[in-house]
């Protein structure tokens, strides 16, 4: 499978998508003493990534296979960590032409309004413009508002949802 992906800030260029090219290292961002590694298409194993979802999320882990997901439908993903742990992570999902959508931006509870949310959705802003994406949308519950509009720039849009299950 071909997708474009950036190589680094000023180009970008259709690579195979494969584990020998799958990351990019971004900078570290320090809060207080607590410092967070950020990494674009990081690996991560199903078992970490179903223990966040099931924190940030408030239910018991599930067995989903998330590499398999991501590596099948999404342009890029990021993932946080503190001191190699996975704390945080956003799925970036596409079209294959200019739309995607951001799903599942999770910070376990413990480090929630400290940034990293932002700091992951403001990478996968940057990975999908890099990418020649002209929207990216999210959709997401009214106590998140203020986040979504105010701190991550989104802006609020007429949208329609159907329940499936």
């Amino acid at each position: 499978m071909l997708v474009p992906h950036p190589v680094n800030a000023n180009t970008s260029t259709t690579v195979p998508l494969t584990p020998a090219f799958t990351s990019i290292r971004r900078t570290r961002r320090r809060y207080g003493e607590t410092v967070i590694g950020y990494e674009w298409r990081g690996r991560f194993d199903n078992a970490e990534l179903n223990r966040v979802h099931a924190e940030a999320f408030g239910h018991r882990p599930t067995d989903d296979d998330w590499w398999g997901q991501v590596n099948r439908h999404s342009l890029g993903w990021s993932c946080a960590r503190l001191r190699g742990r996975l704390v945080g992570f956003v799925n970036v999902a596409w079209d294959g032409g200019v739309h995607a959508i951001l799903l599942d931006p999770i910070v376990v509870p413990s480090l929630q309004r400290h940034g990293i949310g932002g700091s992951l959705v403001s990478q996968a802003v940057e990975h999908a413009r890099s990418a020649g994406c002209e929207w990216l949308h999210v959709d997401f519950d009214d106590h998140l508002r203020a986040f979504y509009l105010q701190r991550c720039g989104f802006r609020a849009t007429g949208a329609g949802l159907i329940r499936l299950r």
